[in-house]
Parts: structure tokens; sequence; C-alpha cells
């Protein structure tokens, strides 16, 4: 009785001691997923920095462009890519014009009614806060409101987020920085127009000269000093996790540059 009662306390602290090694291997895990993403962030929150600095270049041949390109960028021990996208390119949601909003709609594949469905609820909102106090600001504070609009779906948001701003004070857009899909999405304009300006754009640096025009579109359009940029960083380490950090920058006042919001990004 005595042995076998020894070996049912061996076999009592083999169990917990195999217990204790799994609950510690899982903790270690925990704990090596945390530093790696902690390592992520913190390369991407650099890459935010690497922006801002390109675009505070005084040079006009290595100043970084405002079109919404990808920087790659070796830092420490892991990589970046970082893009710079001018607000002024992107479709105001509280001044575009409808016809702008249903362009860029079809020009993500929504279909004529329920495009016109969400072009609607916009207008509407834009009705109701020109009926109160919060008119001055604006019917969207943020983006994100867009997906209070009747209509939207997650995947429609996700595609239209990042080609809409609340941070200008006009209705129309730059061509020098609009990303293409708002570029397309010009009423009247041709699929070749755009084609063409987009190449000679992305051969030009920063601050380009000649550009073929964009004909009968004068009305959505008009070009402007880089004022409020989004700069999108996606760090990545060395064993593959990921962090991508959003951040709205002001680009213009004393100091140099201040930060409108500040906010963890998506992966397409």
């Amino acid at each position: 009785m005595a042995l076998i009662l020894v070996l049912w306390v061996l076999a009592l602290l083999a169990l917990l001691a195999m217990g204790f090694a799994g609950s510690a291997r899982t903790e270690l895990q925990i704990a090596r997923n945390q530093y790696e993403a902690a390592q992520a962030r913190a390369i991407a929150d650099a890459g935010v920095s690497f922006g801002i600095l390109g675009m505070l270049d005084p040079s006009a041949q290595t100043q970084w462009s405002a079109d919404g390109r990808e920087y790659p960028v070796d830092y420490g021990t892991g990589t970046l890519r970082v893009s710079v996208q001018d607000e002024a390119g992107k479709i105001n949601l509280n001044l575009a014009a409808p016809e702008l909003l249903a362009g860029l709609l079809r020009t993500l594949g929504v279909a004529d009614a329920a495009a016109q469905q969400i072009v609607d609820g916009i207008l509407q909102r834009r009705r109701e806060a020109a009926d109160t106090a919060g008119a001055a600001r604006g019917a969207f504070r943020d983006v994100a409101e867009l997906r209070l609009v009747p209509g939207m779906t997650r995947p429609l948001y996700q595609a239209m987020a990042p080609l809409v701003t609340v941070y200008t004070l006009g209705d129309r857009i730059d061509p020098l920085t609009a990303p293409a899909e708002v570029l397309r999405s010009l009423p009247g304009v041709f699929p070749q127009q755009v084609d063409a300006y987009l190449a000679a754009r992305a051969q030009a640096g920063p601050q380009p000269t000649a550009l073929p025009p964009l004909a009968g579109v004068d009305r959505f359009i008009a070009r402007s000093a880089v004022q409020i940029v989004t700069i999108r960083a996606e760090g990545e380490t060395t064993s593959g996790a990921v962090f991508v950090r959003e951040a709205a920058v002001a680009m213009t006042g004393s100091p140099p540059y201040r930060f409108l919001s500040w906010r963890q990004g998506e992966r397409p």
C-alpha cells in the first residue's frame, strides 16, 4: 500500500510539473509576442518621423512627394514602408459636390442605387448639421463617422476611408497629390487622361512643372500648397510581426508641424 501511495504521489507531481511547464511555455510565448508587437509598433512610430523629415526636406530633389507613393526604409532590425498623402488630394466629406461623391462610389464598384443611398445619407447629415450649432464644425468631424451613413458596409468603408477627408477647407481636390481612385472619380474625366496624367506625375518630383491636362474638370480641381498630410507607416520585424501607424499631421504653423490624429491603421 505504501509503494502504491508513493507511485500515485509521484504521478501527481509529474502531472503538476507538466502543467506548470505548459503554462510557462504559454506565458513565454505571450511575452515573446508582446515584445515583437511592441518592436513593430516602435518601428512604425519611427516611420512617422521619417515621413515628417521627408516632407520638411528643403531640397526639392530629395523632398518626399505627398501623393501616396511608398518609400521603403531600413530601420534597426526591421523594415519600414512609409507613404505621405496630402489631405487636399482627397474628397472632403463635408464640402464635396454630390457628383464627386457619387463618382467615387462608382469608381469603387458600388451599384448606382446603393451609391445614391450613401450620397443621400451624407447630404442628409450635412443638412442636419446645418440646422444645429454643429454646422461650424462640419457634419463629419472624423472620417470614421462615415460608418454611420445608411448603406455603408465595412468593406466599402475600408476602401473609401483613405480617399476622403475632413481636414481641408475647400470642395475641390488637388490633382498633383490626389490618389488614382479620386482622379478617376472626377465627373466627365476620360480614363485615358487620368492614366497619362498619373504616368507623368509618377516620373516627376515633388514639385512637377508640366503635366498633361485634365480637360473638363476645372470646377472640381484646384492646385494648393501641402498643409495637412496623412502619414502611413508599416513597420515589420525580422520575425514577421507587423504594425501600422497612421497619423494626420499639419505641416504649417509654429512649431513646423503638429499632430491632428494618431491611430493604429489596418493592413489592406
